[in-house]
């Protein structure tokens, strides 16, 4: 849909090149020797590769760590990102949250705080514990799908049904499970959350300076008030697609895909 729109319905004129890189240890990626590497490091990595492919300025979009991954290139590589896009602004840190603070803001800091609270058990296992959770995860298939599935079923759209297999077939939810299994990559994973952890708040509160532009999908985790989005970066499009939650790309791949042909149209010249 993004290589070839017009076999899709849409404006041939949209097609782009895709470059889709695993995380370094997710998937079908090489697990990381030595430390752990974080968003920056990878942002670094994902520069050098577009180097190698001869791609001196690109684009760049993501959600989850790749919105972080995506940020970062925005920020230490702004003469060669023309511009982003994600689908979240981060989970924010209310410690080093400034002083002035709209209304909106602050009512997005404990939402924020109360899905930390609720939610975030996962999360802090990946980043203070990964090693305890990885051996179970990776000798266990059943342990497996059960963390990752219950993550499908919590962040996705499911709708009214509240059925995962009306928004994934079972292929689709085994194809997730079983890329993991395979690879043995649950563990590696888990580990970028902990190098993650480590990032200077000074980091967290850069502002993205390259035009910049996100969707917020009604499922998502957490969706920032316009006056946050416009603190964090230079925002110039904001748009609330009508399905889809954290997995949007996975669960709605033609709104997805819309929203990227319609983001960086502007761009292209």
């Amino acid at each position: 849909m993004l290589t070839d729109p017009g076999a899709h319905g849409a404006d041939p004129a949209d097609a782009f090149e895709v470059i889709v890189p695993d995380m370094p240890g997710y998937g079908y990626s090489e697990k990381p020797a030595g430390a752990p590497l974080s968003s920056i490091d990878v942002a670094a990595l994902w520069a050098e590769l577009m180097t190698g492919l001869g791609h001196d300025r690109f684009v760049a979009a993501g959600g989850d760590i790749g919105s972080h991954v995506s940020r970062y290139l925005a920020l230490d590589h702004p003469d060669r990102v023309i511009a982003v896009h994600r689908m979240d602004a981060g989970i924010p840190n209310a410690a080093a949250a400034p002083a002035d603070l709209t209304h909106d803001e602050r009512a997005y800091l404990d939402r924020a705080a109360a899905w930390g609270a609720t939610e975030g058990a996962y999360a802090a296992m990946h980043r203070t514990r990964p090693q305890t959770a990885a051996v179970g995860l990776t000798d266990s298939p059943a342990g497996l799908a059960a963390w990752i599935v219950e993550k499908l079923r919590s962040w996705s759209d499911l709708g009214p049904s509240g059925d995962l297999e009306s928004v994934y077939t079972r292929d689709e939810i085994l194809t997730d499970i079983t890329i993991y299994w395979f690879t043995e990559t649950i563990g590696s994973s888990m580990r970028m959350y902990h190098a993650n952890a480590t990032i200077p708040p000074d980091q967290l509160a850069r502002r993205v300076e390259v035009p910049s532009g996100f969707a917020l999908f009604p499922g998502d985790l957490l969706r920032p008030p316009r006056d946050w989005l416009e603190r964090t970066a230079n925002t110039v499009h904001v748009s609330t697609p009508p399905r889809g939650g954290h997995f949007a790309p996975f669960e709605q791949p033609e709104l997805y895909a819309q929203e990227l042909r319609a983001f960086f149209r502007p761009f292209r010249a």
